[in-house]
């Protein structure tokens, strides 16, 4: 038994193309991008604005002078229109070479761009001795693509992995998990080589992905990427080539006619990639067994009284208002393993059919390893292992779990053992703890990794395996009424996001705040992350508490006025107090709402540390309050309305009736819910 999820879960938009006097328009949801005469993309548009500040552009040194690319044409291909995908090519030349591209754009708006280097070679009449050969110089001393986009399109960043940064010359002074995301330097951002770049504001994005940096010549492994900030306009700078490629240098005379082609490939994603759903929060989460490592099974966790109580614990989940149970990897006696022994299969079956008679939906944890204890680990385990990552949990029962690459034969393994299990079991969805986080991978047995010149072996990152799994399951999943709830630590990788329905964060920041190692967050990395709307896709809040340094209730302060909600799990008080927001929620009519976020939205805080952001309907605001600071602040709030009435939504107290200007107080960390009933 599946009931019908309330995240909007559906196939995404057709993609659609149409070409017309050179120029080429590729259109997935709610996106335009255009080819014309230049390289890449000339237009770049999402949401009906135009992200680019200029055309992208190939910029180079040729023979020691300033490349020049001209003859630019770009045409789609045939038979390619069937929704799902769009391919189009672009051919230009220089004085002495050619640049071939190619562009495979899919419904979801993610585009895979192959770029192709080749010298001018000898022609038909040179090949048959009717023309003299050219053995002029062909030296290509530089090459880098610049995408230039409107600033004001780019207010903030996130990069993935976690690598050494400099922000405006120097590396930032907080720890590096902060640095990952946040608002885009006043001059410049350089990067090493990374696995993916994100930039945009709080209603659209853009984003470069990479698989590898095969071919890439970098002079400055601290510069491999670059954002340049200047005045209207941000340039995301890739130094694919900084020097002459190493294959080519040492050719002269005829061997100039025939330097071996260079490729490179790069992933691009214009975001949000889908509708974002009209209530976000409809599913009312419980998350057990995450933090709160309960010691007993599921079993008698579930199934007896709740703490001193009579009520059995499943009955009080029900009564507070859950509709969809979490449960984490102790649900499974093998880590991450779609083989299941008989307990846990049993295990498995009563708490799917238990929770689906109270009309909650079950989703189970699947991971990204492959256990000791799983029956094909002794005989593919060289195989299927990701090549960079070593040993990882050491669990009940005894077993050692490792990171698996998706890159090889076991992502088809899993998702047939997965699809086999939903429809047997009958659970409503999968939770995939940083499955999608796109890890490098040497492991030459399945095909990740790749040998330089020297043989030396250079790890790849399988984004693209990762993302066919994604959609593999994606469609398996909302085939049968499911939905897709993804984690990944402290990033959220492009590639494959359209293909979830539900991102969890906040672990990397809590890490730090449950040590008492932090004081707080800058507001632009959350700014950057949490707002879930330039994505398209809703993100919930993993909350995790170590009290007194940190608790639920200020771990839900930190993001509320981002519009986002923690996740439970606990099913004490945690579970208590979200109760109550979801009663707050049910009366409020969030579907026929528009959401303004603290930062644009008319309200004046006496104190900057506040942030007040809303839902409105034409005579009710519904608002979300945080103090960003461990201090309790008493404030000023000035609406740019007049309010019959301001209401703690908790209390029922009222707050001010007949002004446009009130006070409240708000404790350190602390979070208040409003009701504003507005005058006519």
């Amino acid at each position: 038994m599946i009931y019908s999820n309330n995240l909007e879960a559906k196939a995404l938009t057709p993609i659609c193309a149409a070409e017309e006097n050179g120029v080429c328009e590729i259109t997935p949801w709610n996106r335009k991008y255009t080819l014309s005469d230049s390289p890449f993309l000339s237009s770049l548009i999402s949401d009906g604005k135009e992200l680019l500040a200029a055309p992208m552009r190939l910029v180079g040194l040729e023979n020691g002078n300033e490349l020049v690319i001209s003859d630019v044409s770009s045409g789609l291909m045939y038979g390619c229109d069937d929704g799902k995908e769009v391919k189009a090519c672009q051919y230009m030349q220089s004085s002495r070479f050619i640049f071939n591209t190619s562009v495979s754009a899919e419904y979801d708006g993610m585009m895979d761009w192959s770029l192709t280097v080749a010298s001018h070679g000898p022609s038909v009449a040179q090949v048959f001795g009717l023309n003299d050969k050219d053995n002029r110089s062909r030296i290509l001393d530089r090459l880098w693509l610049e995408i230039p986009l409107r600033s004001d399109a780019t207010i903030s960043y996130h990069f993935a992995p976690n690598k050494p940064v400099l922000i405006d010359g120097i590396v930032p002074d907080i720890p590096s998990e902060l640095y990952t995301a946040g608002a885009m330097p006043k001059k410049s951002m350089a990067l090493p080589f990374l696995q993916q770049l994100f930039v945009g504001n709080d209603k659209v994005g853009f984003a470069v992905f990479f698989e590898s940096d095969k071919n890439w010549q970098v002079e400055d492994p601290q510069r491999a990427i670059e954002c340049i900030v200047n005045g209207e306009e941000t340039v995301i700078r890739l130094h694919l080539l900084d020097s002459a490629p190493r294959i080519w240098t040492a050719k002269s005379g005829d061997a100039l006619l025939h330097l071996p082609p260079i490729s490179f490939r790069i992933g691009m994603q214009v975001t949000p990639v889908k509708p974002f759903p009209s209530d976000p929060y409809k599913e009312r989460n419980l998350h057990i067994d995450c933090f709160k490592k309960i010691p007993e099974s599921y079993e008698d966790f579930l199934f007896s009284p709740f703490e001193d109580t009579a009520e059995k614990t499943i009955n009080r989940i029900s009564r507070l208002g859950v509709n969809t149970l979490y449960i984490h990897e102790k649900w499974n006696d093998i880590q991450n393993s779609p083989f299941l022994t008989h307990k846990s299969a049993e295990r498995l079956k009563l708490i799917v059919n238990q929770a689906h008679a109270r009309e909650i939906k079950v989703i189970p944890y699947f991971g990204y390893e492959l256990s000791t204890l799983s029956p094909i680990y002794a005989e593919k385990s060289e195989e299927y292992l990701n090549g960079c990552v070593d040993w990882h949990w050491y669990r009940l029962p005894w077993q050692r779990a490792r990171t698996v690459c998706y890159n090889s034969g076991w992502q088809d393994v899993f998702v047939e053992g997965v699809e086999h299990l939903m429809d047997e079991f009958g659970f409503d969805g999968l939770y995939l703890d940083s499955i999608k986080t796109c890890d490098p991978c040497d492991n030459e047995a399945h095909g990740c990794g790749y040998r330089d010149e020297d043989g030396k072996l250079h790890p790849t990152y399988p984004a693209f395996a990762i993302r066919k799994l994604m959609k593999r399951l994606c469609a398996m999943v909302e085939k049968r009424g499911g939905i897709i709830c993804s984690h990944s630590y402290g990033t959220f990788p492009v590639a494959s996001m359209a293909f979830s329905h539900v991102l969890w964060e906040g672990e990397s920041v809590q890490s730090y705040f449950m040590k008492g190692a932090l004081n707080e967050v800058p507001e632009s990395y959350y700014r950057a992350v949490y707002t879930g709307r330039n994505l398209g896709v809703p993100i919930n809040m993993l909350c995790y508490s170590n009290p007194p340094t940190w608790t639920f209730t200020e771990a839900m302060s930190n993001v509320l006025c981002f519009g986002i909600l923690p996740k439970p799990n606990d099913t004490g008080a945690p579970l208590e107090i979200m109760s109550k927001i979801w009663g707050i929620l049910d009366d409020f009519p969030l579907e026929n709402s528009t959401w303004h976020l603290y930062f644009d939205n008319g309200v004046s805080v006496s104190d900057e540390n506040v942030k007040f952001s809303f839902y409105k309907v034409p005579n009710k605001l519904l608002c979300f309050t945080s103090n960003m600071k461990k201090t309790a602040l008493n404030v000023n709030v000035t609406l740019p309305f007049k309010a019959k009435r301001v209401t703690d939504a908790f209390t029922l107290e009222c707050l001010a009736e007949s002004e446009n200007s009130f006070n409240i107080s708000i404790g350190g960390f602390g979070a208040r819910i409003l009701i504003i009933d507005l005058c006519e």
